[in-house]
């Protein structure tokens, strides 16, 4: 099972060393050879898998919609007849917030929150809007929030996390002024031996609508997604 930490009292809507090389002797000492420099560890805002390391440049909180910009928010349901909402964490080190495809790595986490089927979707209180009566925001009182899957991509290589991923997330606010900290952790699902990690303290503009109306399941392409911010 993967596990969650929630840190939810926060959620609102080194050292360095010198090395001295001295060389007695001789006229025929062989020269020292300086020690390489040292390599340039990032400690937040990276996305990294096993050493290799890529840092966040851009993040965005995106809810699926029923097509494009404009589109009504989708709608999942279980077998039991429950409905669910679907939300997007994206990373990445693109040139813009909403575009990918300059990206060379990238995290999504993939988020679900109930549905208050009690609420009409045409309803003053609800609106269209996420938080207006009929959807919440993740992790916000009544969502009933659940990680469902992660899922990184370096360099052209896709990497879907296995179910024991840990996600901590220790702080979230939300609108275009948005951020978040969170930590996830975990291993390749079809390779044991490669671990992932990607860590963010940083600005995370929400809501974006992304376009799910060709999605199969909540399996949405990554490489060809289209982001709109709702105002």
């Amino acid at each position: 099972m993967k596990k969650v930490f929630l840190s939810l009292a926060t959620i609102a809507f080194v050292a360095a060393g010198s090395l001295t090389v001295t060389s007695c002797g001789g006229d025929d000492s062989s020269p020292v050879t300086p020690p390489p420099p040292p390599v340039n560890v990032l400690t937040e805002n990276f996305i990294q898998v096993n050493n290799d390391q890529e840092e966040i440049v851009y993040s965005l909180l995106a809810y699926h919609a029923n097509g494009a910009s404009g589109a009504p928010i989708k709608e999942y349901a279980t077998t039991d007849g429950t409905k669910y909402i679907m939300f997007e964490m994206i990373s990445h080190n693109g040139t813009a917030v909403g575009t990918l495809s300059s990206a060379t790595a990238q995290t999504w986490v993939t988020i679900a929150t109930i549905v208050d089927d009690s609420v009409p979707v045409d309803s003053t209180a609800d609106s269209g809007k996420i938080g207006g009566g009929r959807y919440f925001a993740p992790f916000t009182e009544g969502a009933n929030t659940q990680v469902i899957s992660a899922y990184t991509d370096m360099n052209d290589t896709d990497y879907d996390f296995a179910d024991t991923f840990e996600f901590d997330i220790t702080a979230l606010s939300f609108g275009q002024t948005g951020a978040a900290t969170y930590v996830l952790t975990g291993a390749d699902e079809s390779d044991s031996s490669i671990t992932l990690t990607t860590n963010l303290n940083g600005n995370m503009p929400s809501f974006y609508s992304l376009d799910a109306s060709s999605a199969k399941g909540t399996k949405l392409s990554k490489k060809d997604a289209k982001f709109t911010l709702v105002k």
